[in-house]
């Protein structure tokens, strides 16, 4: 698979199995990190009949990449833009045989709130969103119901985007007009394997 508007990694399914194959899940990394980091994730994942996108973010930040700007700038610029990007990107893939439906986003950290910007401001029913310890913003939070699944996780000690701040958020905003699994793990800024395996159900159950 090719893909214009960002640099990024194809990983073909490992098996089929029972599915038609047709899955794809666009992963999105955190920042100062790159696409590479996230093969091993892939492989974690092992879900049978899904393909994987690994993005890398457009701004060169130290050895990584960034999807928008922190403060004392303001996030909202590269956010907008970033989540631009990846509705650019949807539709690179969709002109590649999948369907809206069989299209995912997963994203750590800056990357979970790209994948929930983007699905907010898209327009069709996807196959799912993955938004792993992501920094949520509530202004853009649609107000209609949208029925995409939604598997989201974060971890209680997590040192760089508060725990206490995501769970208000999803249980006074995002519960109210998504289709939200919510998950919460013993561990800080980070992917547990507890996570992986839940995330891992979740996926077998939509796809």
């Amino acid at each position: 698979m090719k893909i214009s508007k960002l640099s990024s990694l194809f990983i073909e399914k490992s098996k089929k199995g029972v599915t038609n194959g047709n899955k794809i899940m666009i992963v999105m990394h955190g920042l100062g990190d790159s696409l590479d980091s996230y093969k091993v994730l892939a492989k974690e994942i092992n879900v049978t009949g899904l393909n994987y996108l690994l993005l890398n973010a457009p701004k060169k930040y130290y050895f990584g990449y960034s999807w928008y700007d922190l403060p004392p700038n303001d996030p909202m610029t590269g956010i907008e833009s970033s989540s631009d990007l990846i509705l650019e990107v949807i539709e690179e893939v969709k002109t590649q045989g999948f369907q809206s439906e069989d299209i995912f986003l997963c994203g750590f950290s800056q990357g979970g709130c790209i994948a929930m910007e983007t699905f907010y401001k898209y327009k069709e029913k996807l196959g799912g969103v993955v938004a792993l310890s992501p920094r949520l913003y509530p202004k853009n939070i649609p107000s209609a119901f949208i029925p995409t699944p939604l598997f989201m996780a974060h971890g209680q000690f997590d040192e760089v985007i508060n725990f206490k701040e995501t769970k208000e958020i999803v249980e006074t905003k995002l519960a109210t007009v998504l289709d939200i699994d919510f998950h919460h793990y013993e561990m800080g800024h980070e992917i547990d394997p507890y996570e992986i395996l839940d995330l891992r159900n979740w996926l077998n159950d939509h796809l």
